[in-house]
């Protein structure tokens, strides 16, 4: 029985560091993701400034968000996109303020955005470790 024990154990450790691997991994693949982003967006604006496309209107051009102002456009976006008490996993949240033209700054910005995320009074956890959040109704950033 020992031997079983042991063994779940190994396994379990195992487990651990290849969710580890995975997370890290991922994290690498949307730095590369938003790296591309931005510098597609940047040479779109090359472009519009050589006259090869149109010039982006200011309020069509992407807007770096930090701190308090990223706080408030990712509330926003959520509660127009899927309401209030409506569970969404952060990840697809990023996404979704991201889908509205939004770049969120920092060194890894969906380390930024969790973190920003994770201070709003008007956002609750829903579990632990599901990466899932909620708004919670009546309050405000």
């Amino acid at each position: 029985m020992d031997v079983v024990v042991a063994q779940r154990r190994s396994l379990l450790a195992q487990l651990e560091q290849e969710r580890e691997q995975i997370e890290a991994l991922e994290a690498v693949v949307e730095n590369l993701v938003e790296q591309l982003r931005t510098r597609q967006h940047v040479l779109d604006e090359i472009d519009s400034v050589l006259g090869m496309t149109p010039q982006l209107r200011l309020d069509e051009s992407s807007v770096l968000l930090r701190g308090r102002r990223l706080t408030e456009v990712a509330v926003e976006v959520l509660a127009e996109e899927k309401g209030t008490a409506v569970t969404v996993h952060y990840r697809e949240w990023f996404e979704l303020v991201r889908s509205r033209g939004h770049l969120v700054g920092g060194k890894e910005p969906l380390n930024t955005f969790l973190t920003q995320i994770n201070r709003a009074p008007n956002v609750e956890k829903v579990g632990s470790r599901t990466g899932e959040y909620r708004l919670i109704s009546g309050h405000h950033v």
